[in-house]
């Protein structure tokens, strides 16, 4: 009896020791928590992909070095989360003070769908949210080769549901001026997002 007493003891400690490894410190038991949590340890930089925005500028994502960049990952024919996302979005860009700010940050909506958008559908995707295609930009990559690279760098995977939509991660990416990884947010907070960003600014001035 004493010896099944200490086995199952053993049994139970070596049961934590790998669920701590496979968490990261019980800090990620999903995937999505895994990623979050991987992504905000190795603070990836951006690769320098080019873009082209809703206003049918081509450009280096680069060229936002030395701002703060909000990022959303969506495709305009997202009828469920990405709408809701965009929605946040644009709550979190009224709450900034952007005639003060808009030197420092941009905010930028990514489509993976390189295809079906295009520069017209993203720029009349743009006025459903008021984005005004300077201080929030809608844009996608220019070739396959730098949709994968920037979908790589943040971990974002996006299944084809076989009927023209996609599944996707859900996230609001806060980048440094550097380039790299501030924090990614629940697009659903929207007062913490805010926060975290009003923060990120006072930092700059």
């Amino acid at each position: 009896m004493r010896t099944e007493r200490i086995l199952s003891a053993l049994l139970i400690i070596i049961g934590l020791i790998f669920l701590g490894v496979a968490t990261d410190g019980y800090k990620a038991f999903t995937l999505e928590q895994k990623r979050v949590t991987t992504l905000e340890t190795t603070t990836p930089k951006y690769p320098n992909i080019e873009v082209v925005d809703n206003k049918g500028r081509t450009y280096p994502f680069d060229t936002f070095k030395g701002k703060y960049i909000l990022m959303t990952f969506i495709y305009t024919n997202c009828s469920t989360v990405c709408p809701m996302m965009e929605q946040n979005m644009k709550s979190v860009y009224k709450n900034i003070d952007m005639k003060r700010y808009k030197d420092d940050i941009v905010f930028v909506s990514l489509s993976f769908d390189r295809e079906r958008d295009t520069v017209d559908v993203l720029e009349r995707y743009a006025g459903y949210f008021d984005a005004d295609g300077e201080t929030w930009r809608m844009v996608t990559p220019t070739s396959d080769k730098d949709l994968k690279k920037i979908l790589d760098t943040y971990g974002v995977i996006v299944i084809p549901d076989g009927d023209n939509n996609f599944q996707h991660n859900t996230s609001f990416y806060l980048i440094k001026p550097d380039g790299k990884l501030h924090s990614v947010m629940k697009f659903q907070d929207i007062d913490s997002t805010t926060e975290t960003v009003q923060q990120a600014l006072k930092d700059v001035r």
